[in-house]
């Protein structure tokens, strides 16, 4: 006769847990930083993805080799092996007016973010849109280099937002050219697809033409992307195949195609014409910044005499 067990007695778990041995931690550490030198900044889940393919193959595509990156990840930027800024995180922002300690102080600044308009004379507008802040911290760079807008839906976005952005549009009076990065699953099909929906229908007059840049079918085969099998959700019902995060397609390649969509709105000479006076511009201002903090320091120096 089998004892009976006491409600709430504790058991022994039979299941344990496999701990890499150190030669293996510090072959995880060691790709680790060799994918970031090759190629930053990332986000966790690009480098997570680089891992868990070839030619590394060094962690399992689960949540828990997931925390296995995310944990040595940590420990490498806090022994300063990683620099922080090495790892992109567009989660977290801080909203606070810019404030200067003087007129020379302001002009620096200016003189710092002076852009030239790159689009002024162009025929088309263009906006890149992403699912997520994780993929709009590894394309921001590519975007903010040509002026161009990295708008963010955050899953499916809200109606408010995207009537404020369809006015926008339309507001430019152009043929407008939209590209969007997100997952491949059920969910990520049907976002798109919203976004442009209620754009048209908040702009009727717009002339818009919307592009998935990424994650697509033909890439997901062509690239040999890893999958994972669909949640069970509301909108699964009609979705094939496997399911394949954004962050699998790695982070220069991603940055690749939203830099030739971008490119190809663009004069190349043009270009480079706009950031030569942009140089010289900016130089001049740097030298405007100067003047007037010797002017500040003189008259602080004649008012104390």
């Amino acid at each position: 006769m089998t004892p009976s067990r006491k409600k709430g007695a504790y058991r022994p778990r039979t299941i344990k847990r496999c701990r890499r041995t150190k030669a293996e931690i510090a072959a995880v550490d060691d790709a680790v930083v060799e994918v970031l030198r090759q190629d930053r900044p990332q986000s966790l889940r690009h480098v997570f993805y680089r891992l868990t393919s070839s030619p590394y193959s060094l962690v399992d595509k689960t949540q828990q080799g997931y925390r296995a990156v995310q944990n040595r990840l940590l420990k490498l930027r806090e022994t300063g092996r990683v620099p922080w800024e090495w790892i992109s995180d567009g989660t977290r922002w801080r909203r606070q007016r810019q404030s200067f300690g003087s007129r020379a102080e302001a002009l620096e600044y200016l003189a710092e973010n002076y852009r030239r308009d790159l689009w002024r004379r162009t025929p088309a507008y263009v906006e890149v849109w992403c699912e997520s802040e994780s993929i709009a911290g590894v394309i921001f760079n590519e975007c903010d280099r040509y002026g161009v807008s990295v708008m963010v839906s955050r899953g499916f976005a809200s109606k408010t937002y995207l009537h404020q952005a369809a006015k926008e549009i339309e507001a430019e009076d152009r043929p407008a050219f939209l590209y969007y990065v997100g997952d491949w699953d059920a969910a990520g099909k049907i976002i798109p697809e919203k976004i442009e929906a209620e754009l048209r229908r908040f702009a009727p007059d717009a002339d818009i033409t919307f592009t998935r840049l990424a994650v697509t079918p033909e890439q997901i085969r062509n690239w040999n992307l890893p999958t994972k099998p669909p949640k069970r959700t509301t909108h699964a019902k009609d979705f094939k195949g496997g399911t394949v995060e954004a962050e699998a397609i790695p982070a220069a390649t991603m940055r690749q195609l939203v830099r030739e969509a971008i490119e190809q709105h663009l004069n190349a000479h043009e270009v480079k014409v706009i950031e030569i006076a942009e140089e010289s511009e900016r130089d001049g201002l740097f030298a405007l910044a100067n003047r007037i903090e010797d002017i500040d320091w003189a008259n602080m120096i004649g008012g104390t005499a």
